[in-house]
């Protein structure tokens, strides 16, 4: 590495990704919100890489789209109309 005014001319640093800093503070986070998230993590591998759309025509794909976006946007109302009413 070369050196500028005495310090090392790289200007990368090290950040923890996202699951390495939730391994860090494991002890700190609620177990439900992890669980969610993973759960969340999971549904969108599954539904954005694992369906194979490219098989379908494209109206097919657009139905299967919008029933799982319609599915998904009437259970978070529900769960949010509950938690508040």
């Amino acid at each position: 590495m070369s050196k500028v005014n005495g310090k090392d001319a790289c200007t990368m640093t090290w950040v923890p990704t996202i699951k390495e800093a939730k391994e860090a503070n494991k002890d700190k986070q609620n177990v439900i919100i992890d669980k969610l998230e993973e759960g969340i993590e999971k549904l969108y591998w599954m539904y954005y890489i694992h369906l194979p759309y490219y098989l379908m025509t494209s109206f097919d794909s657009f139905c299967l789209h919008v029933f799982f976006l319609t599915i998904f946007c009437l259970s978070i109302f529900g769960v949010i109309k509950y938690c508040f009413l």
